[in-house]
């Protein structure tokens, strides 16, 4: 039996090429992360020759300790190359679309502090042709607002009969897909370069206010419309909650709004992370302060060895791939198209600022849901009040309907239950899963049966309802 020869481990000698000028220092790292993760594949190559407790019918004590420690130390990897070299994102929103025969429009938006944002709209359906010639038609507009570290890839890599863009511009409906500050399709300033820290100091309180704002407006306005249906997810809803909170004539903007695995209190969040990094960064403290306003998880060349060796189709690691969403968003979905790892891989995570992580850790531990927590003698001259502001959600006047599920380790059961209490008017839909997780909203395999097409019919009644006056 033939033996795989083994990259040798880069020892002292690495260190060498640290006399090289400080600029260098990140082509240095990242050679060095890079071999390290050849040599990490390669050794799993030849661990899972002798073991075979990770195939079908597996389960021995090696894979119960190993997996645990493979995933770990490819997160590690994941997280310490996004420190290092960021390489141009996997932009393929356009891509995809164009590819499945949809018509495409890709729009900059302007925002009043001078970011620059990407949105894409899909004004029509291949299925819809014939309605092409008559310009008389007003088509109901949606927006769909992703969540944290994501993009506006998240509604379309299902494919066509599956994903939410697609199935709304079939039935008729003026699409537009968001992309805030800061992710692959968001990073630019008027003035400042992303290289520079003041481009990271923002949290979702500004992706609320700043550009989820400015992303309506532009939407509504080149629809010729004066009001939109809304769809988030995750964060997405946060940003919703933020600004119908802070400026909230916004509400008239909006006709009926379906927010997925919504987040607003976080009092029985139980991501394990979580409860860890609150105690770090829940509070103002001079880690808090070192860590924040810096960029987080853009896509790497370590991400693009990743998806090329670990979750694409085929590999023998791919359940490290799952086992990874699986560890953030909920552990024993039986619902994850495992097909669509590779597109996921390739797509995410998409870049964010570390002060959204922390602004998240924070509502962990106050408990409440307000502004984020500069410490007290900021807050004195930004708020003019030691404390940061609890947002007023009885401001949120227009109907939202939310749903969540038992399996959600960001969006807690309770914490949904008692916003929906807090809200003027609020609808719940509980997923009939048990396993049902956070990335189950997007990219289940029975996600059109279960989230999408109740959503359509809900926003059709919608339309119908308040076209005519009658209630159906």
């Amino acid at each position: 039996m033939t033996s795989t020869a083994l990259v040798p481990v880069p020892e002292l000698t690495v260190l060498t090429e640290l006399t090289l000028p400080a600029r260098n220092y990140q082509k240095v790292i990242t050679k060095y992360c890079e071999h390290t993760y050849k040599m990490l594949y390669q050794r799993l190559m030849q661990w899972s020759a002798t073991n075979s407790c990770c195939s079908s019918g597996g389960g021995g004590v090696n894979c119960k300790s190993v997996v645990p420690r493979l995933l770990l130390l490819l997160m590690l990897l994941l997280l310490l190359s996004g420190h290092i070299e960021s390489v141009d994102g996997h932009k393929v929103t356009a891509t995809l679309i164009t590819n499945h025969n949809y018509p495409v429009e890709e729009h900059t938006v302007h925002t009043p502090d001078d970011y620059i944002l990407t949105i894409y709209r899909i004004p029509t359906s291949p299925k819809l042709q014939l309605q092409l010639s008559n310009e008389t038609i007003q088509k109901p507009v949606v927006f769909l607002q992703h969540g944290i570290l994501c993009a506006s890839d998240d509604w379309i890599i299902n494919g066509p009969e599956t994903s939410l863009a697609y199935m709304f511009a079939d039935a008729g409906y003026d699409v537009w897909l968001g992309n805030a500050r800061g992710n692959t399709y968001s990073r630019q300033h008027k003035h400042i370069h992303p290289d520079n820290s003041d481009f990271w100091k923002f949290s979702w309180h500004e992706i609320g206010v700043y550009d989820l704002a400015a992303m309506l407006d532009y939407a509504l306005s080149a629809s010729s419309a004066s009001s939109l249906h809304f769809v988030a997810h995750s964060q997405g809803t946060t940003t919703f909650f933020v600004l119908m909170s802070s400026l909230p004539w916004y509400n008239e903007k909006v006709r009926s709004v379906h927010l997925l695995a919504p987040i607003a209190y976080m009092r029985n969040h139980s991501f394990i992370l979580s409860k860890l990094g609150g105690i770090f960064l829940g509070s103002p403290s001079f880690l808090s302060w070192v860590l924040g306003s810096m960029e987080l998880l853009p896509i790497t060349s370590m991400q693009r060895l990743m998806c090329e060796h670990v979750c694409s189709e085929g590999s023998m690691f791919k359940f490290l791939c799952s086992g990874l969403l699986d560890f953030i968003g909920g552990w024993g979905t039986r619902h994850l198209n495992q097909t669509l790892l590779t597109d996921v891989c390739a797509t995410h995570p998409a870049g964010a600022s570390t002060s959204q992580i922390i602004h998240y850790l924070q509502l962990y531990n106050s408990g409440d849901f307000r502004q984020y927590d500069h410490g007290r003698e900021q807050n004195e001259i930004i708020y003019q009040q030691a404390t940061p502001p609890a947002y007023n959600v009885k401001n949120i006047n227009s109907c939202v309907h939310m749903y969540y599920s038992d399996n959600d380790y960001m969006s807690a059961v309770e914490d949904v239950e008692y916003l929906a209490s807090l809200l003027p008017c609020a609808e719940l839909y509980r997923i009939p899963y048990s396993d049902w997780n956070h990335y189950d909203f997007l990219w289940s395999i029975n996600v059109k049966e279960v989230i999408n097409n109740r959503i359509i019919d809900k926003m059709e009644r919608y339309d119908i309802e308040h076209a005519t006056g009658m209630s159906i």
